[in-house]
């Protein structure tokens, strides 16, 4: 069973100090990416430079994290609320997802949904 807890916070923690190479070191070398930007991708580099273009555009940090997982820990959906500031400089508060599937230990699916 994955240790979500400490999935969560690392990704959490790394994301708001723009870590990108600590998350990278959190998730397998194929990495999916959905949610960041148009389209989907994969592998770390383009997860890094989804992650740089976003925080670019809108300067968001996450926070109020509820962690729901799976009983074997290998889906993990966590709500936040997303707190930014667009390029116009117009202020926002709105829900996320964060969805994360695991593999032994490494994140192999990151996925962000904004509800409506």
């Amino acid at each position: 069973m994955a240790n979500t807890e400490s999935i969560n916070h690392a990704v959490i923690e790394a994301l708001n100090a723009r870590d990108f190479a600590a998350l990278a070191g959190k998730v397998h070398e194929d990495v999916l990416i959905s949610g960041i930007g148009e389209g989907m991708d994969n592998g770390r580099a383009a997860l890094r430079d989804r992650l740089a273009r976003h925080f670019e555009a809108f300067d968001e940090s996450y926070g109020d994290a509820l962690v729901m997982s799976d009983a074997l820990g290998n889906n993990v959906a966590i709500r936040l609320t997303a707190r930014g500031r667009s390029v116009a400089g117009d202020a926002y508060s709105k829900e996320k997802i964060l969805l994360l599937e695991l593999e032994d230990g490494a994140i192999t699916r990151i996925a962000f949904f904004t509800g409506s």
